[in-house]
């Protein structure tokens, strides 16, 4: 019998946030920067914990999130229909307007039970400053909310009909 090398964990069923969820966002990465992620080789010192644009799409709630270790667009709970409950560690299909982007599953305890994101840079090392990185997730909110432009149809090419055509349409003269 084969054993997988990883089984996701039961999906947390999340509870819809009523209110915008910005300020427990914020507050919990905080928390996480204060406690696990100070003094890492990977993250950038230019950079701060902020949680900004987050606004009701399609009834849930998507917004960015800019950390010295991470720059991401973030989903969570409203009631709408965006969000699906999946494992942590696992890619959820979100349909947004630009398409369809897989967001990354995630949980944990206390402010945010149940969360999903997708990563906009590899590296955060390449960021200058705060104000970069916040550019980033404004212009990634920007794209995502917006249909790509379906391009024109070319122009039909004149159907070149030939002699004959020509002489039978003309009459025979």
């Amino acid at each position: 019998m084969r054993i997988p090398a990883w089984t996701p964990p039961p999906p947390v069923v999340a509870t819809p946030w009523a209110a915008s969820p910005q300020d427990a966002v914020q507050a919990h990465f905080d928390t996480v920067w204060r406690t696990a992620m100070q003094g890492l080789p990977f993250v950038n010192d230019a950079l701060q914990v902020r949680a900004l644009r987050f606004a009701r799409i399609d009834g849930d709630w998507l917004g960015g999130l800019v950390t010295p270790w991470c720059v991401q667009l973030m989903l969570l709970p409203g009631g709408g229909t965006l969000w699906a409950d999946v494992s942590a560690g696992t890619r959820s299909p979100v349909a947004l307007p630009v398409g369809t982007l897989p967001f990354i599953a995630d949980s944990s305890d206390g402010l945010l039970p149940a969360f999903q994101y997708f990563p906009l840079v590899n590296s955060v090392s390449g960021l200058a400053d705060m104000a970069t990185a916040e550019a980033v997730v404004r212009d990634a909110l920007r794209t995502a909310l917006t249909a790509p432009e379906t391009p024109e149809s070319p122009p039909k090419p004149a159907v070149d009909r030939g002699r004959r055509e020509f002489l039978r349409l003309s009459g025979g003269r």
